[in-house]
């Protein structure tokens, strides 16, 4: 290669290996999910704790006309499920979400006491 080729390839190469490199470490840096079994496997591990987690809807349960803005969802993620109270209601069962939340020993909607529940703090539908 000519001397003087040499800068211009080393300029275009690095122009175009960094937009790939940072892809890169973006692709690497997705957030962690916390798997279902994990959290009822070892509640006191987890109780009060953030989690995140991603998953298929199960089952819905919502009180009537919004009464007291409160849904309850039930996630499974393959290795496990768990409910999941909510106060921006609900998403169908069968939808897929990704949710961040925080883990209590029990929850309740209307006279139902749930076990080990996550209490929503933000959610996404896929």
């Amino acid at each position: 290669m000519k001397p003087f080729l040499k800068p211009i390839f080393k300029r275009g190469t690095a122009a175009l290996l960094l937009p790939l490199l940072a892809a890169a470490l973006l692709a690497g840096c997705d957030e962690h999910t916390d798997k279902l079994r994990d959290i009822t496997d070892r509640p006191a591990a987890f109780a009060n704790k953030e989690v995140t987690v991603a998953g298929e809807v199960t089952k819905v349960y919502e009180l009537p006309l919004g009464i007291a803005d409160l849904a309850a969802y039930r996630v499974s993620d393959g290795t496990g499920q768990a409910w999941v109270l909510s106060r921006a209601g609900a998403p169908r069962e069968g939808d897929k979400v990704g949710l961040k939340g925080t883990v209590r020993p029990e929850g309740k909607i209307g006279s139902e006491t749930l076990l080990n529940v996550i209490m929503e703090k933000e959610r996404k539908v896929r």
